[in-house]
């Protein structure tokens, strides 16, 4: 049951491997507030987790006790995926539930803070609030020791947070794509019919050059990291070898992959459609093709779903036919990431926010009129202004701290909870 112990320690120490920059916390020091300096922050850093620094130091703890980590290893995958694993913090020895309990508390502490704070600032500004203090769900409030509710509570709500980052990543891009057309249609308004046929074809030529590349490699074939082996590792073609393989590409040397070990192993695959000197291609579509080769290599090798890949997993995926068949990859311009109705109702929002803009006085009510509108540079197409760019937080760090909450040394959170 290795992968099991693998697979806990994924969901809350994923996180720790990718968020933490310096030693590891000492369980001796667990208790005392980590300096800032640590780049282990409340707010979850990159991790996204508000709960980040309580994750990590339970899962410190959890780790530093053999014989819970033993009973982890014994455990069913099921009660694990389900949080019914927390049953077994009864064998925790006696002074790691100390230090739980005190984490507990400082957590509870922090909590506190951050409702006063809620409360004064919407006082401040005259916004009405009850003073009631916010549900957490990663620990149970009702209780002042650490508990297997608190455990249960933290697996199963890391998985969901994980879970709703990587919803909202698709659903970003997916905007971000409709903003990009918007902003295209919006532009071929202000124009004549001459300048619009222009600027139409020269959209049109862009697209159809940026689809001039080769062809892209099923992410997580034979060929594609047959490609990874001689172009990247330098090595024989002749002689690819799965053990080796996996060897050279577990960076950290911890006997599995994570999140951003196997998106590595597209770059070369990424730069066949996505030149950052060429116009034409779209960084922010080469980072969701990545995010979305990585979540297909996941599905299809991380059996036990724990946000990692050991040698065993990997091995098997190497075995099976369809690890012999590179059936090609369709990049996000072949595969639309919304459809008609969606753009619709996206434009129809946007144009209401346009009369309202220019119902404020924030844009010319005619879009001949914008470049001598003093909030309107020349540059902008008439419309909403451009949304950011599109670079979220990648839940892969998210992933990663689940990932190695439960790694090989902890115990592994489960990945698709349900409260």
């Amino acid at each position: 049951m290795e992968n099991i112990s693998v697979f806990l320690v994924t969901v809350v120490m994923g996180v720790l491997v990718y968020n933490i920059n310096c030693a590891p916390v000492d369980p001796k020091k667990s208790t005392e507030k980590p300096a800032d300096a640590n780049g282990v922050g409340d707010a979850g850093g990159e991790t996204g987790l508000e709960y980040n620094r309580y994750l990590q130091e339970v899962v410190q703890l959890l780790e530093s006790d053999p014989d819970f980590r033993q009973k982890l290893e014994k455990s069913d995958p099921e009660d694990i995926r389900t949080g019914k694993v927390a049953r077994e913090l009864e064998y925790v020895n006696h002074h790691v539930r100390n230090k739980l309990d005190e984490l507990k508390r400082q957590e509870m502490e922090r909590l506190r803070h951050l409702a006063v704070e809620e409360y004064e600032r919407a006082r401040g500004l005259g916004i009405p609030h009850d003073g009631r203090l916010k549900i957490p769900g990663h620990l149970d409030h009702k209780n002042p020791s650490f508990e297997s509710e608190d455990l249960r509570k933290l697996i199963v709500q890391t998985s969901k947070d994980l879970e709703e980052a990587d919803r909202q990543r698709k659903e970003e891009f997916k905007e971000y794509e409709m903003q990009k057309e918007f902003e295209h249609q919006n532009k071929l308004k202000t124009l004549d019919e001459e300048k619009r046929k222009s600027e139409q074809k020269a959209w049109e030529d862009a697209q159809a050059k940026h689809k001039q590349h080769p062809k892209m490699h099923h992410p997580g074939s034979r060929q594609q990291l047959e490609e990874v082996w001689e172009e990247q590792d330098h090595l024989s073609p002749d002689s690819f070898d799965p053990k080796t393989f996996f060897k050279l590409h577990d960076l950290d040397g911890n006997g599995v992959w994570d999140a951003d070990e196997v998106k590595a192993l597209f770059i070369k695959e990424l730069d066949k459609a996505y030149d950052p000197n060429a116009p034409e291609d779209d960084m922010a579509e080469r980072y969701e093709e990545m995010e979305r080769m990585r979540e297909h290599v996941f599905n299809e090798t991380d059996t036990n779903k724990d946000y990692l890949i050991s040698y065993p997993e990997f091995l098997e995926q190497t075995r099976k036919q369809e690890f012999e068949r590179d059936a090609g990859w369709n990049t996000i311009d072949e595969q639309p990431v919304y459809s008609q109705q969606e753009y619709m109702e996206f434009e129809h929002q946007r144009q209401m926010e346009i009369q309202r803009l220019i119902d404020q006085g924030m844009l010319p009510p005619h879009p001949d009129m914008m470049r001598n509108h003093p909030h309107m540079p020349n540059e902008v197409p008439y419309g909403v202004p451009p949304q950011q760019p599109y670079y979220p937080s990648p839940p892969v760090a998210q992933q990663k701290m689940v990932g190695q909450m439960f790694s090989p040394h902890c115990f592994r959170v489960m990945s698709r909870d349900r409260d």
